[in-house]
């Protein structure tokens, strides 16, 4: 049995694996399809079903109003460690999706110049960009462009929800809060300006319900942690 379960779970990593690298295939850098592109970079336009319930899908500092040519997207290094990020770009709006970038630590921060071809191409607006990097379950911002001074936070909602509780916390203190008591569904945006408040650990901490048709409202309640330094807002 031990060893039917060893090959079980060693065909479904090999699967996995397959599948993955499926998802990404080779293509004319021309076409807006999901491809793997230069700089061993998958871009393009997938469909895709958003998930369910209620998902975080973006820690932000932004400041383009145009595309450049090369955008920037830089993202510091987690304290005490180069281990690169996760991270995943994506307009939920046009179906974009950036991810499987070949990022590398220069000076404390990971770096990465994106040729902007298919944004422009199919015009994805420079506000609906939704960025996500983390290691180790702790969120780091995402700098697109130049940093704003402040943060925006992005939750997706399959259903019409109420969040009765957003709150940023610091060893346990609440430092800011801002509730959005009107349902709505689809993106919930928070801004934070985060200028003056000191280096470290940070939490989000949210509540919130989520409507269902005929049946009691879906309870949720979640905290994430994240990285923060108001020398990244400048």
């Amino acid at each position: 049995m031990k060893y039917k379960l060893l090959f079980t779970s060693l065909f479904f990593l090999i699967s996995l694996s397959t599948l993955s690298a499926q998802a990404c295939p080779n293509g004319k850098p021309q076409i807006t399809s999901y491809i793997r592109r230069e700089n061993n970079r998958c871009e393009g336009i997938e469909k895709t079903d958003a998930a369910g319930g209620i998902n975080l899908i973006s820690i932000t500092t932004r400041g383009i109003i145009n595309y450049p040519d090369l955008l920037t997207l830089q993202i510091h290094s987690l304290t005490n460690t180069n281990t690169k990020p996760e991270v995943k770009i994506q307009s939920l709006s046009k179906n974009y999706i950036l991810d499987n970038l070949s990022l590398k630590p220069t000076q404390g921060r990971f770096t990465f110049y994106l040729n902007t071809y298919v944004l422009n191409k199919v015009a994805v607006p420079p506000n609906s960009l939704r960025a996500l990097a983390s290691v180790n379950s702790v969120y780091l911002p995402v700098t697109i462009g130049k940093p704003s001074g402040q943060y925006e936070i992005v939750f997706y909602t399959s259903r019409r929800a109420k969040f009765s509780t957003f709150e940023i916390l610091r060893k346990g203190k609440i430092v800011y809060k801002s509730p959005q008591n009107n349902p709505q569904d689809g993106e919930l945006v928070f801004t934070w300006n985060a200028i003056k408040a000191p280096a470290g650990r940070y939490q989000i901490h949210v509540i919130a319900k989520q409507e269902r048709i005929g049946r009691p409202d879906d309870p949720f309640e979640r905290r994430y942690d994240f990285e923060h330094n108001p020398s990244w807002l400048r």
